[in-house]
């Protein structure tokens, strides 16, 4: 007689870690699910209810609440395909988070030329730059009026005395925030939007 051996849930980012979802006992009582980059200890064999697997811009693994998307698939691959068509495959990640749709900087581009120095060919550079790459937050549009789909544009201040969000215009649709604000990506231009 054959028994059914169950899997772990694992999920390998796109950096190549491979984590491994564990289940403990929470300290308060009840149960915990965490992922980690460890093998050892016990792991569980399903997802709970009502969560899902997320994956960081920079490649870290998490489990989360599963929400209802508040951001339509639409209007981020309205950004997504903007961004692929003017700067490639990895200088620009956009992130959906509530009500938030973030477009994340590669920040360590200089570093990646220099690594890339070996040999290799075109195709495994890329591969290679994609999977070392890190990023930032450089711009978001979040979503004030859910009715018309209108979005406030900010970007992020790196000035010392404030290093936060700052507002770059008018709420208007993605498809306008798009054509308006994301040519500043990668300029200096950038810095004068506020």
């Amino acid at each position: 007689m054959a028994t059914l051996v169950q899997m772990a849930v694992t999920r390998t980012s796109r950096i190549g870690k491979t984590y491994y979802l564990h289940v403990g006992p929470k300290a308060g009582g009840g149960v915990q699910y965490y992922f980690s980059t460890k093998s050892n200890g016990q792991l569980a064999e399903q997802i709970p209810e009502g969560y899902e697997v997320y994956e960081t811009v920079n490649g870290q693994v998490y489990l989360r609440r599963r929400k209802p998307r508040l951001i339509g698939e639409e209007e981020e691959k309205l950004v997504v395909r903007w961004l692929r068509r003017e700067t490639g495959e990895y200088l620009y990640k956009v992130e959906v988070r509530g009500k938030e749709l973030t477009i994340h900087e590669c920040c360590n581009e200089l570093a990646l030329e220099s690594e890339l120095g070996i040999r290799l060919s075109s195709r495994q550079q890329e591969r290679r730059r994609q999977s070392l790459a890190r990023y930032m937050p450089v711009m978001r549009f979040v979503l004030v009026d859910g009715d018309n789909r209108l979005f406030k544009p900010e970007r992020y201040c790196f000035r010392g005395s404030v290093e936060d969000w700052i507002d770059i215009g008018p709420p208007d649709t993605v498809e306008k925030l798009t054509e308006t604000y994301l040519k500043h990506l990668g300029r200096d231009s950038l810095y004068e939007l506020y």
